[in-house]
């Protein structure tokens, strides 16, 4: 009994850890983000929105799982701010390999959390993504 318990602990992540998650967290959010603004610059597609879906879905399992480690705001707030400055600094090639890097572990993260936290995250970021394309259909609308 004492083992499994010490097995437990083992397998929390460390205050460091859980830190430097934080920072990669903030860090993929802002990539994220910034990606699903350049595509909606793209012509509309069935896989652009797709591809917006993905990486929303991909950005909100980042700030879920901070959350559930403890990441909270005003600090929550402050590791994107500080990230999204970070990241209008970076070079375009660099911003590329770390939006793929992003991808992949978003992708990882949604694998490994459970069937419940999956279902919340597609479920906002389907919302999240209904929203822009709904202002992308008004701003057509407007055009004369």
């Amino acid at each position: 009994m004492l083992m499994l318990g010490q097995s437990a602990w083992a397998d929390e992540p460390s205050a460091a850890e859980n830190q430097a998650f934080f920072l990669d967290a903030a860090t993929c959010a802002a990539a994220l983000e910034a990606r699903v603004v350049e595509r909606q610059t793209q012509a509309r597609t069935d896989a652009r929105d797709q591809a917006m879906l993905s990486d929303v879905e991909h950005g909100f399992v980042f700030i879920g799982v901070a959350y559930k480690r403890g990441l909270r705001n005003p600090q929550a707030d402050e590791m994107l701010h500080a990230a999204e400055k970070r990241w209008a600094a970076l070079p375009k090639s660099d911003k590329e390999a770390r939006q793929a890097s992003c991808s992949r572990q978003g992708q990882a993260l949604i694998d490994d959390v459970s069937m419940l936290e999956r279902f919340l995250v597609r479920n906002r970021a389907s919302a999240r993504v209904e929203r822009l394309l709904e202002k992308e259909r008004d701003k057509e609308k407007d055009k004369p």
